[in-house]
């Protein structure tokens, strides 16, 4: 993987995180079951560990810099991006159904 792809895939992990943790925590609605999220968790710990100077390019960098995969709770995923791309999955999930 070269380094663009890296950083690129680390930060979709991360606004994939913290759009659902956002949809979890704070709207009560799961649009991707448990394991999903626990992969996606697992995968971006395991990228920044393999590619910390990569990491430090990443959007959200400093907000997961303690981040183990083991819960989205005490993330800041009250931003307005983050709220607003979960408002626009949930509405899309919602007139889907």
């Amino acid at each position: 993987m070269n380094a663009d792809h890296i950083i690129e895939l680390m930060s979709r992990r991360q606004r994939q995180i913290l759009v659902h943790s956002y949809l979890y925590y704070d709207k009560n609605s799961n649009l991707i079951d448990d394991s999903t999220w626990s992969k996606w968790a697992e995968e971006l710990v395991e990228l920044q560990y393999a590619y910390p100077e990569r990491a430090k390019k990443t959007p959200y960098y400093e907000q997961f810099l303690d981040f183990d995969a083991s819960t989205g709770f005490n993330l800041d995923f009250r931003r307005p991006e983050i709220i607003s791309r979960a408002e626009h999955l949930l509405a899309y999930s919602l007139r889907k159904d």
